[in-house]
């Protein structure tokens, strides 16, 4: 599957978690968008799961470009050494299971397709990103 294909299917997930979450949470918490503490925001939505599985049974370096694709459109990289910044987050999100963890919720479609039209419009194909860890035997 190509990478774009890929960032496809994790958006739409991503997508039906917060649309689930924007109808269900004004519901349970009345001072919404403010939960107090105690307050039950309900069970998640099963694509909560789905978006993880996906995620787990990615590659790793398909996960680090996911969250490498959120770090862009997060202002903390710019498009112009995503080598660079490709070995930076690896640190900085640790294992890919750690990884997962911090990319799989409702807000991550938006940080991808904000992402996303970031690198196009710097002319960057998704789907020509490869990085060669310098831990990785050539």
């Amino acid at each position: 599957m190509k990478f774009s294909e890929t960032l496809d299917a994790v958006i739409a997930l991503a997508e039906t978690i917060r649309d689930y979450w924007n109808v269900e949470l004004p519901k349970r918490h009345p001072d919404y968008p403010w939960v107090h503490p105690g307050e039950d925001s309900g069970p998640p939505p099963p694509e909560e799961k789905i978006l993880t599985d996906l995620l787990l049974g990615l590659p790793e370096e398909d996960i680090y470009k996911i969250a490498l694709v959120k770090c862009v459109a997060q202002g903390r990289f710019a498009t112009d050494d995503l080598t660079g910044h490709y070995e930076e987050l690896k640190e900085m999100f640790g294992e890919p299971e750690e990884a997962v963890t911090l990319l799989a919720n409702a807000a991550l479609a938006d940080y991808l397709t904000d992402g996303l039209a970031e690198l196009k419009n710097d002319r960057i194909d998704v789907d020509q990103l490869a990085f060669l860890s310098v831990n990785s035997p050539v």
